[in-house]
């Protein structure tokens, strides 16, 4: 896949073989390059950004990147991951296993109404014994680390087994890593076949190992590593 921001000179190249960042220390573009990425996050059309493949055909990535600037709040347990968690293990389990659970399911009911029906009040059970609905209640969640890095590694496992993204765009990442967890990061995503794009604030250097880079100073002039 190509990015083509309309106001840079070079085109962004994101493949599975290595990891492309670009680092820009002007300001004003980092802040329109940002923005330009939630535009195209929130499904809003941008003039200022074209994606297309290898052979030039332009693709369509409106809702299907996804920008990381809050490093705090990674939420890999959000309503849309659950949703498709649910379906994902719905379509592995044995026909055999979703009738066994359906039938511990009514057990259940059948238990709880016992209760009910012991008070003095008018109650009803809403029953929907579905397969999709019992494992929604069970609630399945992923176990959320204190380590950013094991936490980067769980969301790209995410995207390598649900692919809810096209892209996924990590803003000033490199201030909260090391040089070590970069690497395993890098190559845990090109391991997986999850395409990332790293953008920061400022230079860091020279390029790092799996690392392609774009360097925008504050001139405007880019330097490509």
């Amino acid at each position: 896949m190509m990015i083509k921001f309309n106001f840079l000179d070079n085109i962004i190249e994101i493949t599975d073989d290595f990891i492309t960042t670009i680092e820009v220390e002007n300001k004003k573009y980092f802040y329109r390059i940002i923005k330009n990425l939630y535009d195209i996050e929130k499904g809003i059309l941008s003039e200022n950004i074209v994606f297309f493949d290898e052979n030039r055909k332009e693709l369509n990535r409106n809702g299907k990147i996804k920008v990381y600037t809050n490093y705090f709040e990674l939420q890999p347990n959000s309503n849309k991951v659950t949703n498709e968690m649910t379906k994902y293990f719905s379509n592995l389990l044995l026909e055999e296993d979703k009738l066994a659970i359906q039938k511990q399911y009514k057990k259940l009911v059948n238990l709880y109404k016992k209760f009910l029906n012991n008070l003095d009040i008018p109650l009803v059970v809403e029953e929907n014994n579905s397969i999709d609905n019992i494992l929604k209640q069970l609630k399945v969640s992923f176990n959320v680390q204190d380590n950013l890095l094991d936490n980067l590694l769980l969301i790209l496992d995410i995207e390598h087994v649900f692919q809810f993204n096209d892209l996924l765009i990590f803003v000033n990442l490199k201030q909260y890593l090391n040089k070590v967890e970069l690497i395993e990061l890098y190559k845990y995503a090109i391991y997986n076949k999850v395409q990332i794009l790293l953008i920061d604030s400022q230079s860091y250097g020279c390029t790092q190992n799996y690392e392609k880079k774009l360097i925008i100073d504050e001139n405007l002039e880019e330097i490509v590593l």
